[in-house]
Order: C-alpha cells, then structure tokens, then sequence
C-alpha cells in the first residue's frame, strides 16, 4: 500500500475534520492520493468522482490503489438503469459529459445524474472542479444536485481560473446555506457598476473587491480548505524557463491584417465584428492558410528548423486552434517520425497510449491541443513546451504548462523550457502582455495563503 508524503498527511488531518471541503493544492501535488484517504478516513463505500473524460481511468486506478475496493465507470450510451445498485458498490467515476443532462432546442439528452439522484453516494470527490465555475452551464446545474451528499470534495488547482468571482460555485456547492445567492455574494464582496448596452438596456459590470472584502473571503477560504504550492512542497523544483521568440511578419501577413484592421476583410474572409476579426487575425499569425488565404507560417518554419536541430529533444507543442495541429502533423512528421498528435476527438486509449510513448522514449515530439491536455496528463519527460499561440482564460494555460513540470526528484533536474511563438508587433504579440496582466488579478484567489500572509 502506497504512503503518503508528509504535506499531504497534514492535509489529512485539517480536512477530514470536515464534511465539506476543497484541496486546492497546485497541480501535481497528489490532490487524488489525499482525497482518497479522507474518503478511506470516513468510511464512505458508495463514492462518486466526476472528472474530464480524460482522467478516468486514472482514477479508477488511483481508487484501487488507495482504497483496496472496486471501482467502475459506465457510458451513458449503454447505460441500463436497473443495473446501477449492482455495478455501483464502491466507487464510481463519470465523466462530466456523461454527468450532465443537455438541453438543446430539438432534445434533451439526460444525463446519469439523473440516475445517480436515486441513489445519493455517501461522498463525491468534484476533479478539476473549476469546471462548473458558470453557474448557469450544464455543468454546474448538474453538480449542484449533489448538495444533499453528506461528504463532498472539490479538487482543483485552480479554483478562479480567469476572474475572482468564479469561486461562487465551489462555495455555493460546499456551503450552499451561507452562499445562497450569486448577486447577493457579488454584491458582498466586489463594487459593481451598471454599464449601458442598448437604448433602455444595461448589464452589470464587476470591479475589483470592496475595501476589507478581499482579506475577509480569504480567510474564509482558509478555514475549509488547503492551498500548496509545488515549490512549497518540492523545493527542489527547478524554475520554468521562458523564452519568447518574436518572428517576424511576412508580406502576405502584414496585408491581411491591414486589410482586416481597415476594412474588416482580407481576400475572401469577410468578419463580422472586432471579436471575429481579432480571431482572424490569431489564424493568420499562426497560418493564412487556415483561412485559405496563400502565404506561408514564420511559426511553421520554425518548428521545421527546430525538429531538424533538436530531433531527439523531448518536446510538446501546444496551439489552441486543432486545424492548424492537423496541418502540422504530417508536415512535421517527414522530420520526425518519433511525433504524435492528441487533440479533442483523440480517442482516451489512443491518447493514454500516445502519453506512455512519449513518456517511455518511443515518440519524442507530441503536439497537443490546449483544451484538450490541460489536465490529467503527464508528460515529464518532455525538456522544452512550445507554445504556438495562447489565448485566455489565463487558468487553462497554466494548466498546460504545468504539463512537463517534474514533479520526481530523479527527473527534477532535465531543463524546464517554455518557448513562446508570436509575430512581432501584431495583436499576437500584444495577447502575451494581456494574459500576463490578467494572472495577477486570479491570484486573488488561486494565491490565497500568499495574501493572507501579506494581510496578517
């Protein structure tokens, strides 16, 4: 039976005083190992863990591991009610998808919640439970069903991941009587202002904290859960290594986005709008193809001149948008035949199989979609994270740099290497200030112990 460290002990013991409680440790600093044994502690049989699809069998292996007891996850798709007080005697692991009901305008897809309702769990362990930080998505409406479960964990390490008030639906899920209403804890705590939107019309925009709020949520925070940092905790941990490299724009690029800035078109992409022709400025930065527009990729050329210089580093490469990975692959791939590529429709035993590769050696280049390997994914073998674009919530980027942070002392060594691809002197450019500016305004949150200790 595996041990735990001594941090994550300590951790124990404050939380399992609790019934309600949140670990909001950062990544990779064994939230799952401590949730189970505050479950183990209680001596909860029937539990439920909700997680991305992705993190599944990981759990149930983890659930195995710690509790010594079965642990099974089911597809909605094959789903036959009857069969659930059978197949669910222990643990439980279910997908968010697969959670949720979905409501569209021709159908509602019902989701196992509404199964698991009629047979409440004695706990539920809420993975990566800044997931449900809407209020209003499918998400969270599911979630919060499950605020009767005598036991009830989240786990996340980063509980507001692009705005302070994004905590709202932890708190309201783990003390659904103090938090009863959103408005009424924004009005609480931040200044708000009503901004005009049409003749007649306005809509509420929320400032900063209201003096003494910020110190007094923190505090509040403090009592019901833990927040660590890998450096705390691993001081070994080497820093991350930043290197942001400004290429520059070709002919071709220049006048399309001189064309998108004067006349909201470029060639035969027409926008609608500033948000939409900010977008297609991204695209045409990474790629005017990927609008069909001729011209080459300074960012392309790039990664070619680094697979032939470094064919043998461990390197991951990130971009948020999937067509230009798609692209990319098999261009790449006449450089490296060591290259994988997991994006969203990547299969879960596909992309377990594509991690172990990499990780053991057999693939030295991976290319990763954002949204899809933000979480539950390890890949510290890898030297050098190439980001090819990056865009907001500034929570999620984080994430995926956290993805080949080592978090072993055997590995603590290898270099740490961030490099970021932008054009230089293009809104590209200016995105990477944007999101540095904003990471300062979530640590509010995310960093709480810091500023609790600033404010004592």
């Amino acid at each position: 039976m595996p041990t735990l460290r001594d941090y994550q002990q300590q951790d124990v013991e404050f939380l399992s005083k609790l019934n309600t409680m949140a670990c909001f440790n950062e990544q990779r600093t064994g939230k799952t190992p401590t949730a189970l044994t505050i479950i183990k502690q209680k001596n909860c049989r029937r539990v439920l863990i909700i997680c991305p699809s992705s993190a599944i069998y990981q759990w149930i292996e983890e659930f195995e591991t710690w509790l010594g007891r079965p642990c099974v996850t089911i597809k909605r798709a094959r789903f036959d009610p009857e069969t659930l007080p059978d197949i669910w005697t222990d643990g439980l692991v279910l997908s968010y998808d697969s959670f949720k009901t979905i409501e569209r305008k021709d159908k509602t897809i019902k989701g196992l919640v509404e199964y698991i309702l009629n047979y409440l769990p004695d706990a539920v362990i809420l993975d990566e439970a800044h997931r449900i930080k809407n209020t209003k998505s499918a998400n969270a409406r599911a979630v919060f069903k499950l605020i009767k479960v005598p036991v009830r964990i989240a786990l996340t390490g980063t509980p507001a991941p692009n705005k302070p008030e994004e905590i709202y639906s932890i708190l309201y899920w783990l003390h659904p009587d103090k938090f009863k209403s959103y408005w009424k804890f924004i009005d609480e705590y931040f200044d708000r202002v009503m901004m005009p939107l049409r003749s007649g019309q306005y809509y509420p925009e929320i400032r900063g904290f209201k003096p003494g709020k910020q110190l007094e949520l923190q505090r509040f925070l403090q009592t019901f859960s833990t927040q660590r940092k890998r450096k705390e905790v691993m001081p070994w941990l080497p820093k991350k290594d930043y290197q942001q490299v400004r290429l520059p724009a070709t002919d071709e690029q220049k006048k399309y986005l001189k064309e998108l800035r004067e006349f909201f078109c470029a060639g035969d992409v027409i926008v609608q709008g500033v948000l939409d022709r900010l977008i297609r400025e991204r695209q045409i930065c990474l790629d005017p193809m990927l609008l069909g527009l001729k011209g080459s990729s300074p960012k392309l050329d790039y990664l070619i001149d680094y697979v032939k210089d470094y064919p043998d580093r461990p390197t991951i490469v990130f971009s948020k948008f999937t067509s230009f990975l798609k692209k990319i692959y098999p261009i790449l791939q006449t450089y490296s035949k060591k290259i994988g590529l997991i994006i969203g429709e990547t299969k879960i035993e596909t992309r377990n199989q594509l991690k172990n590769d990499f990780q053991c050696g057999k693939i030295n280049l991976l290319l990763l979609n954002i949204d899809a390997c933000k979480e539950a994914i390890t890949l510290d073998r890898a030297e050098v994270a190439i980001f090819t674009d990056k865009y907001p919530p500034v929570g999620t980027i984080l994430q995926a740099e956290d993805r080949f942070v080592a978090t072993t002392e055997d590995r603590a060594n290898k270099p740490h290497t961030i490099i970021e691809l932008m054009i230089k002197g293009t809104y590209d450019e200016q995105l990477y200030k944007l999101i540095a500016e904003r990471k300062s305004e979530i640590e509010v949150i995310n960093d709480y112990k810091k500023y609790l200790m600033k404010g004592e």
